[in-house]
């Protein structure tokens, strides 16, 4: 999986890896490019399995080369020729179903089916007529085994030499784009079974501001200038997403691939690209290169990164004089694909049946199939019956991006994705809005709202999805709908008619209004703080953060009020009667959310809050209802179940008046500000940042909108409980 910021040349690094001629003007990957053709990891070119005079046809990289690996071991391990043809043995074969799982006595890889196969002295009587014997070994489809398996057996055992070559690796190639816009469905496809290569453009400067993002629009295009993210931005962004993917029972644990690499799986291989032209000349590239490296190894993820950085030129790909970092890449990537735990892993032969069929499938335009159908394709097919194999099966699959299939809800579980390209685009569909064209002017109006407002109508989803309406159905786009659901790319929003409408956060590109952050100004409750281990909100999560809390906004208090939902920004009106509300807001390494009371509460920071004309459990129930989003936000999504925080509040002492911008900058939300939780507070009710002055001390009554201050032994236990809640102890996450 190729992954890092937009144009770092990411496809352009691709393409060298496969030996393909460089493009100066390689155009920009959309949402994800995904290659389903498998490739050969090798020293050499990549090569993909397109049928030539060079490689082989692709449905002999799987199932029809084991079974003909297969085929050959047995033939080799057989005393001799002559008691291989006698009738008895033949029969034995005749009677019996083609070894249908891995043999154990040393075959356990994918790549390879036997290990330890006895050699003979000479192939030749083998070759004599081969076909015919290899035809005589039963199959579990059919009564002979076909010609494709007869021709591959002939071939390897008149290669004697490569068949018995340390065991091959195939790889599927994905190349993430780096475009912002698409960042809210990227982590659905990332997995913990890959190996990333994180791509760094040499050309740009990381420690200035990154270029200004742009958003195509339906007649022009928006630029976001709010963001203030650097081009090391970037790469902490992509190497926070693969650090949350691992569960927090892998921490700590040894699970590096070889003795040769101190990277944690998944490994990721840091790769600075534009080694031609370093935005500082005076630097060696490589330097430059160890100077990011170096600051990178800093960090939690530390551990996820191969230990050595690549600096390659991409310009000489598919030259003569290729680049010597990309052929180290590729015997580097080559030993760290080897030693991973799913090369070491038996796969049942039937298993890779069941792909070879769906391939087959997808070659002729399928794009997904029902549960029903894959079982039934699997136990008629492939002699799977046991439905635990069948879900084992699926998962595995689904690991390795094979195909994509949800199973968390019935109407998930339905549908088996054979083309995740096709799933990408259906997505992308729904998050982005087009260039206008004439054919649009009947829809124009919805596109114009999306744009604006992140509201889709669902008479715009049904001309987006057209194509799959017309080659499906509309049950599929139910399917289709609460996959998205699922995921909170979207969700159910009040409609104005007889027409559905969907909230689709990801869209919200506007900043708040003035007034809204003005708004802010006379918050004068302090603020509550999610503060996260990485120092970094995780990718994806505000968008689902706000649509989850809504839901629940909706249920418990059923407001009249829309809330106001912006770029980073939401404000939901929770008692309106009241004039309160709650805002939600995303800095770059915290979310706030601050509880607005309406003006006729003449309150300050310095009043006793027992006072408040509000209910304190309302706050209460906020904070412990965010706690549980967030806890079955990081059960639910594979890539924040890493995810570790802390619930705490800005320091009255050495912050500013507001209690949410620190002193130093000035800035809301500041990565610097001293945040405490709530058994800091308990445990020592004093500011403790170096070279105060004045009274130090700590009115924790300032915070029982928050919190309901226990005695310690109900304080220790309340500790306990948020251990278990958040993965972390939420004291020991200091600022």
């Amino acid at each position: 999986m190729f992954i890092g910021q937009d144009r770092t040349g990411k496809t352009s690094l691709k393409k060298s890896l496969k030996g393909e001629k460089f493009n100066a003007k390689e155009p920009s990957t959309v949402g994800i490019d995904t290659d389903p053709n498998y490739f050969h990891i090798s020293t050499e070119v990549w090569r993909t399995g397109e049928k030539d005079n060079v490689t082989e046809p692709i449905s002999e990289v799987l199932f029809e080369r084991h079974v003909a690996k297969y085929i050959c071991g047995e033939l080799k391990t057989s005393p001799s020729t002559e008691s291989l043809l006698t009738e008895s043995k033949l029969s034995e074969k005749r009677s019996r179903p083609l070894k249908e799982e891995v043999p154990d006595s040393g075959a356990s890889s994918l790549g390879t089916t036997l290990q330890n196969v006895a050699s003979t002295s000479s192939t030749e009587p083998l070759v004599t007529d081969v076909r015919e014997r290899a035809k005589m070994f039963s199959h579990p489809l059919e009564e002979k085994v076909p010609d494709s398996i007869a021709t591959l057996v002939e071939r390897m055992l008149q290669d004697d030499e490569k068949a018995q070559e340390e065991d091959e690796v195939f790889s599927i190639i994905w190349d993430f784009g780096g475009q912002s816009v698409y960042y809210a469905t990227h982590p659905i496809f990332l997995t913990q079974s890959a190996i990333y290569i994180l791509a760094c453009d040499l050309s740009r400067n990381p420690y200035k501001k990154a270029d200004t993002l742009v958003r195509q629009g339906l007649f022009k295009t928006q630029e976001d200038s709010c963001c203030n993210k650097t081009n090391l931005d970037y790469l902490d962004f992509w190497l926070s997403s693969v650090y949350s993917l691992v569960g927090p029972d892998a921490i700590g644990q040894d699970t590096s691939p070889s003795e040769t690499t101190t990277a944690r799986l998944p490994p990721v291989f840091f790769v600075c690209t534009h080694a031609d032209e370093p935005y500082y000349s005076a630097t060696d590239p490589r330097g430059l290169a160890l100077d990011i490296f170096g600051f990178l190894r800093t960090k939690p993820y530390k551990s996820h990164l191969f230990e050595d950085v690549f600096v390659v030129d991409n310009t000489k790909s598919g030259s003569e004089n290729e680049c010597p970092e990309v052929v180290r890449l590729r015997e580097k990537l080559r030993s760290v694909a080897q030693s991973l735990p799913q090369a070491r892993e038996a796969i049942p032969l039937k298993w890779l049946r069941f792909e070879h069929i769906l391939r087959v499938l997808r070659e002729k335009h399928y794009k997904w199939m029902t549960i029903n159908e894959a079982r039934q394709i699997a136990t008629d097919n492939c002699g799977i019956y046991d439905d635990e194999q069948f879900r084992t099966m699926l998962n595995f699959m689904h690991d390795q991006k094979i195909l994509i299939h949800f199973n968390k809800t019935p109407e998930l579980n339905n549908m088996v994705i054979l083309d995740p390209q096709w799933l990408i685009n259906i997505f992308k569909e729904v998050i982005t809005v087009k260039r206008y064209e004439p054919t649009e002017g009947n829809v124009e109006q919805f596109l114009l709202k999306l744009q604006d407002t992140g509201i889709l109508d669902e008479r715009l989803l049904d001309h987006k999805w057209k194509s799959v309406i017309d080659m499906y159905s509309k049950e599929t786009c139910g399917s289709l709908i609460a996959i998205m659901e699922r995921f909170s790319l979207l969700c159910p929003w009040p409609s104005e008619g007889k027409h559905k409408q969907y909230l689709v956060p990801s869209m919200l590109m506007s900043p708040p209004s003035d007034d809204l952050v003005e708004l802010l100004s006379s918050v004068r409750i302090p603020s509550l703080f999610v503060r996260f281990e990485l120092g970094r909100v995780p990718p994806g999560l505000f968008t689902r953060l706000v649509l989850q809390f809504y839901q629940w906004c909706n249920e418990e208090w059923k407001s009249p009020i829309q809330p106001q939902l912006f770029r980073n920004f939401a404000r939901f009106h929770i008692l309106p009667d009241q004039g309160m509300s709650v805002i939600i807001l995303c800095h770059s390494s915290s979310i706030e959310i601050a509880l607005h009371v309406g003006s006729d509460f003449s309150g300050s920071m310095t009043a006793d809050f027992t006072d408040h004309p509000s209910d304190p459990t309302t706050g209460r129930a906020i904070h412990w209802q965010l706690r549980m989003i967030l806890e079955l936000m990081r059960s639910e999504f594979s890539w924040l179940k890493n995810m570790r925080y802390g619930i705490c509040v800005s320091c009255p002492v050495c912050s500013q008046k507001d209690s949410a911008r620190c002193r130093a900058h000035d800035v809301r939300g500041c990565e610097c500000l001293h945040l405490l939780s709530e058994s800091e507070l308990q445990s020592c009710p004093f500011c403790t940042r170096p070279g105060l002055r004045g009274d130090c001390r700590i009115r924790i009554k300032l915070f029982a909108t928050w919190f309901s201050f226990t005695s310690p032994q109900e304080s220790r236990t309340l500790v306990h409980q948020q251990q278990g809640a958040s993965g972390c102890d939420v004291g020991e996450l200091k600022s």
